[in-house]
């Protein structure tokens, strides 16, 4: 995903009327006219009072509010009442709520008045991000303004209203993702006013995917020698090449826009960094998109895109969670940063990486709480270059992931528990994987298309590129092993970048597993993990567990094993994300709690009991109890211990022991090198306390 770099507000501040230039003088308004001179007395006032007016010495101008002062001088080509220039002068300080308030007070007597309906719409579309209401009182503005003036700007004509308006309707437009209107519009102000906007057609061109057209008008921006223009030609292009399919040439654009003023984070935008890090992933140069994030973080405010985002999101794919909820944290700071219209544009994109990331660290409640609003609130994806219906089909996915984890969770507490309450707890998983079932439906008519089909698999490039690829297994699972082999293969073939081949590896792995092709499918996850970049844990974790599994159903169990450790090592909360049950060896101590606690793992989802598996150890001496899963090699991959509390049963001590080992051998392990050490309790702990549910309140 691509993010615009809008500068139609400078071309708006230097346009003049196309055929006149500059006026030379503004004309003295009529008596009937609603709207008059700022800073011209009432008529028929005499010569003197004038000139002290403007120019007596009594005024001290350092003192002055600004808005104050534009009423005694206003700028050309913008006759207006003291108070039509005050509401207008309070708008563009981002002083909302006054403007607003003033432009509505004026309004109220005075309901033909273009400048205040001008001034109420430029508030609900910069402060209240109330696109649509914005639209129809800037139309009503501007059907005011040529019911007076006609629509030819001339000398002696408030022709700046005029324009401002014209500029003003563009943004909402392409806000509210109307681009032909945008278009139309665009060229209204073209044929009315210099300097012209050229390099602002590129983006709706893109976005109506007429690339030829959008790159013909990049180009001539480019060629027109004005720094302004080739600045947001160059942003253009970087979009226009990236949705085009053509990652190299899209790299080399948005790397030349960043390079364009040295690539110095002190005085450029931040969407200059985002937007060529976004390139290098398309490539799978993720160090190199790293780096330019974390300068983009010390850029100047985007309106489109939060580089603390899309860091949060690298570093969950590579299982750097205490570095991603770091990261996570500082999103919302950087929205509220932004102007007040934009504050919202990416609102349910945050949703989606807070939902990915409380899936990769065991958290369903929370990830289940975000992604079903996320499917409810679609962001508007105006400023940004991606399918809409990319969106929705990840939405649709995370919901279903979420879940079916919360599904898994209810089930794996429901062993061992009392009669009534498993059998309610059962209940409850039965509903969630139902709801699941539904979400996986609505994730498939969303790429339901030959063209979205075989793109979605094309980790990195405009079809898919806001997949992680961790979870395209789940789209796998959704699709079926059948059709998702066919897509994989046709997108294989469509794909010619180095390195393509270990991610496709990875996905075909999966589709094999669901067809039953067990060999091919362990064969092919042994390559994806060999080749993937390091940076890929997630996703070569995962497959990791996919040769795991192939590998014990074609009675290779050492293989298997050795595959279990690998998963365990990076992503241990992927078994119940997968429904996949552990093989493992049950060593009791005896006595009645260990007893319980053997039949209780014995009866979870999350394990399956043979003579063959990892191990798990329980012991107690009916006061104290331990349980611990030990890798093939002899490493713990995990410990949970407790003391009986009071009068509790033998069962349901162990019951809660069960259940707290459970959550502990399956969820992250973090190191104390990681990061934030001051919340860890040890070497190797889980997520559990790390401050996750204040990110939750501080996002919402």
């Amino acid at each position: 995903m691509l993010s615009a770099l809008l500068g139609i507000g400078v071309v708006a501040a230097q346009a003049v009327p196309e055929d006149v230039g500059e006026p030379e003088a503004i004309e003295t308004p009529s008596e009937d006219d609603t709207s008059s001179e700022a800073g011209a007395p009432e008529a028929g006032a005499p010569e003197d009072e004038v000139l002290e007016e403007i120019t007596g010495p009594e005024i001290d101008f350092s003192r002055l509010d600004p808005c104050d002062l534009m009423e005694i001088t206003p700028s050309p080509g913008r006759a207006g009442t003291r108070e039509e220039l005050h509401a207008h002068c309070e708008a563009e300080m981002d002083r909302y709520v006054d403007a607003r308030e003033e432009a509505e007070a004026i309004l109220a007597t005075q309901p033909d008045s273009y400048a205040a309906r001008y001034v109420l719409a430029y508030t609900l579309h910069r402060g209240d991000a109330n696109h649509p209401r914005a639209l129809f009182e800037m139309r009503q503005a501007m059907d005011s303004y040529l019911r007076r003036y006609g629509p030819d700007p001339r000398p002696g004509l408030p022709w700046r209203w005029h324009s401002e308006m014209l500029v003003e309707m563009i943004l909402i437009e392409s806000d509210l993702e109307h681009y032909e209107e945008q278009l139309a519009l665009i060229e209204t102000f073209n044929r009315l006013y210099s300097p012209h906007m050229v390099a602002e057609r590129a983006w709706p061109l893109m976005k109506l995917r007429r690339f030829d057209d959008a790159r013909t008008a990049a180009e001539m921006a480019r060629s027109s020698g004005d720094g302004w223009q080739t600045e947001l030609a160059l942003n253009a292009l970087c979009a226009v090449e990236f949705e085009a399919g053509d990652e190299a040439r899209s790299y080399e654009a948005c790397r030349a826009a960043m390079l364009l003023h040295g690539g110095n984070p002190a005085s450029q935008s931040a969407v200059d960094f985002t937007n060529f890090a976004e390139a290098a992933r398309s490539l799978f140069r993720l160090d190199e998109a790293e780096a330019t994030l974390l300068t983009a973080t010390e850029a100047q405010v985007s309106w489109y895109g939060n580089p603390y985002l899309e860091i949060a999101e690298l570093y969950t794919r590579e299982g750097r969670f205490i570095e991603a909820l770091a990261m996570l944290r500082e999103v919302h700071p950087y929205r509220m940063r932004r102007p007040a219209h934009v504050r919202e544009a990416d609102r349910n994109e945050t949703r989606r990486a807070l939902s990915a990331f409380y899936l990769a660290v065991g958290h369903s409640e929370e990830a289940l709480a975000i992604s079903s609003t996320a499917r409810l609130n679609p962001d508007r994806r105006g400023h940004n270059s991606r399918d809409p219906m990319q969106d929705l089909a990840l939405t649709a996915l995370l919901d279903r992931a979420a879940l079916r984890l919360q599904a898994a969770w209810t089930e794996t507490d429901a062993s061992g528990a009392p009669f009534l309450e498993r059998v309610g707890l059962r209940g409850q998983a039965l509903w969630w994987r139902t709801l699941g079932w539904s979400a996986s439906r609505e994730a498939a008519r969303a790429i339901a298309d030959d063209v979205r089909l075989v793109g979605i698999f094309q980790i990195g490039r405009a079809r898919s590129a806001v997949l992680p690829p961790w979870l395209v297994g789940d789209l796998v699972q959704v699709l079926g092993g059948g059709v998702s082999t066919e897509a994989i293969r046709r997108s294989r073939l469509e794909d010619p970048r180095p390195g393509a081949a270990a991610y496709y590896d990875a996905f075909e792995a999966e589709a094999a597993l669901e067809s039953g092709d067990t060999a091919r499918a362990y064969e092919l996850a042994r390559s994806a993990v060999a080749n993937l970049p390091p940076a890929e844990a997630l996703l070569s974790a995962r497959a990791s567990a996919i040769s795991a599994e192939a590998a014990m159903q074609e009675g290779y169990p050492a293989r298997a094993l050795q595959a279990y450790d690998e998963t365990f090592q990076v992503d241990p909360g992927l078994f119940v994300r997968m429904d996949l049950a552990v093989p493992v060896r049950i060593r009791s101590g005896g006595g009645a709690v260990a007893n319980a606690l053997r039949d209780i793992v014995s009866d979870s989802p999350r394990f399956s009991i043979g003579d063959i598996g990892l191990e798990v150890r329980a012991t107690s001496d009916g006061v104290h109890g331990q349980v611990c899963l030990t890798a093939s090699t002899g490493a713990e991959l995990g410990c949970e211990e407790a003391d009986r509390e009071g009068d509790e049963s033998a069962d349901d001590f162990a019951l809660r022991l069960a259940r707290a080992f459970q959550r502990t051998v399956f969820s992250p392990r973090i190191s104390l090198s990681a990061m934030d050490a001051s919340s860890l309790d040890g070497a190797n702990t889980s997520m559990r306390g790390s401050g996750l549910s204040d990110l939750m309140n501080d996002a919402f």
